[in-house]
């Protein structure tokens, strides 16, 4: 049986190239953070975090989480949401995903322990995923060193057993699409 898990969308990032803040920009009448909220709660996590910036309020009975550390990127959030929780495991999803599905985002939950998809060529997508607690002190002692990369969590976390791979097959490389730029901005609609 799989152990009870919390889930967080990370939604902090400054969407400096998207223009707007995207965690709010709408998916017809939804906003992004709500879209994937909407995702996750079928799973039945036993709490819902959304990892936050300061100047973001969501509207929502999900606790919010802000970065103890600003501009720490993806890890920072992790790092504040593993210590928010205190269960044993933490299901991960970017809010700039929106195109994965709730059946892709099941298997990662229900895999017990960790999980990671990993593309074809043993490329991570580390906002996709299920961190165990124990990854926590790896995660605070990289972020103290100021290595931010989230992949190299993810390999240190294959490499300690601590995660492990779901591949991603062509089919669903479509999921991992990253909405970095606005859909509704000029210059994609030159």
């Amino acid at each position: 049986m799989n152990s009870p898990f919390a889930a967080a969308i990370l939604a902090g990032g400054r969407s400096r190239r998207f223009g707007t803040d995207k965690a709010f920009h709408l998916i017809g009448n939804k906003p992004m953070w709500l879209h994937q909220v909407a995702k996750i709660e079928p799973l039945m996590p036993s709490e819902i975090l959304i990892s936050a910036n300061t100047q973001q309020h969501f509207d929502t009975e999900h606790r919010v989480i802000v970065d103890a550390q600003e501009d720490c990127g993806p890890l920072g959030a992790l790092t504040s949401c593993l210590r928010a929780t205190k269960l044993g495991r933490l299901l991960v999803v970017a809010v700039d995903i929106p195109e994965i599905p709730m059946q892709f985002l099941a298997e990662l939950a229900y895999a017990g322990g960790g999980a990671v998809a990993v593309h074809e060529d043993g490329m991570p997508e580390p906002l996709a995923a299920v961190y165990p607690a124990e990854i926590l002190p790896i995660a605070e002692a990289q972020l103290k060193s100021g290595q931010l990369a989230m992949r190299d969590l993810v390999t240190i976390g294959l490499m300690e057993g601590l995660l492990q791979e779901r591949r991603i097959s062509d089919s669903e490389v479509v999921y991992f699409a990253n909405w970095n730029e606005n859909p509704g901005s000029e210059s994609n609609n030159e």
